[in-house]
Parts: structure tokens; sequence; C-alpha cells
């Protein structure tokens, strides 16, 4: 038995998750150097995996069952690697947030931007087939995604406050 399965053949969703993951590490990388240490962006590389993890197991799981992930509603190896794509949108985050030193009403403002940014590539990831949806639409999403961005930002603050940062 096959715990973690490939797909029989690669897809267009496969090939999309597969570029996705070359362009946005790539471009994280590739971007100026901000004063985040190793740790920090490990914890909110893991941080984001799991929370997008718990956000599919809760909606696509049962009982709710409004969606699948790639190809079928089985877990293959696929699936992790879609967990991995956010990441570096994540971090991506973060380091905008960091590089425009963003405070007060702007930090709303800017966590509404970036819902939409993530309902748009969400949308992006359906015409590709990463997700199939029965019961949603990726409008739904705005809400959890404001939620999880603000989350995102609070749990930077703690790290910074345990993790010495330049």
């Amino acid at each position: 038995m096959n715990l973690l399965p490939l797909p029989n053949e690669v897809s267009t969703n496969e090939w999309f998750v597969i570029i996705s993951l070359i362009v946005s590490y790539s471009v994280f990388f590739f971007l100026p150097r901000r004063k985040f240490p190793m740790s920090i962006i490990i914890l909110i590389l893991l941080f984001s995996a799991t929370i997008s993890r718990i956000a599919d197991h809760l909606f696509a799981g049962p009982p709710l069952d409004l969606y699948d992930l790639m190809d079928n509603g089985n877990f293959e190896m696929f699936d992790i690697l879609t967990y991995l794509l956010y990441g570096p949108f994540a971090l991506f985050f973060i380091y905008l947030y960091e590089k425009f030193k963003i405070k007060q009403i702007y930090t709303f403002l800017y966590i509404m931007a970036f819902s939409i940014f993530s309902v748009v590539y969400e949308w992006i990831t359906v015409l590709f087939g990463v997700f199939t949806f029965k019961e949603w639409r990726s409008i739904y999403s705005f809400p959890v995604y404001l939620f999880v961005q603000s989350l995102i930002i609070l749990y930077y603050h703690l790290l910074k406050l345990f993790i010495k940062c330049k």
C-alpha cells in the first residue's frame, strides 16, 4: 500500500503546482535580504503550511466536503507539494509588510489587499484544476484569508519577541 501515491500521469494541475513552487520560491530567495533570521523564515513556512492543511481538513474533509484538492478527494504526494505553496506567499506577505513598515490602519488595508490577491490566485488555481469546488466559491475564501493573514502578522510579531531580529 502506497501512503502517498503519485498521480498516474502528470496533468495540468501538477504542472501548475511544480511551476508555481519554482517561481514562488525563486522570487522569495532572489529578493534583497530583509533582516529575517533563518529561524523566523522556517517557522513562517511551517506555520503557513500547517494553517492551510488545517483549513483544508475543515472545509474539504468530511463532513463538509466543499471541495477537492488536485485530481480527486484522495490524499496524494502532490497535495503535500500544494501546501508548500503557502510558505513563499506568507514570506512575501511579511517581507512587504516589513519593507514598507506598514502600521495601524494601513495594516488592515494591507491585509485586505493581500486577501483580494489571494482570492484571485486561488481562482487561477481552480482554472488549472488544483482545486475542484463542489459547494465552495473562491469569494468564500476572502474572510478565511483575512483571518489567516491577520494570524500570520500576529504570529510574526510574536516570533520577533522571542527571536532576535537585526
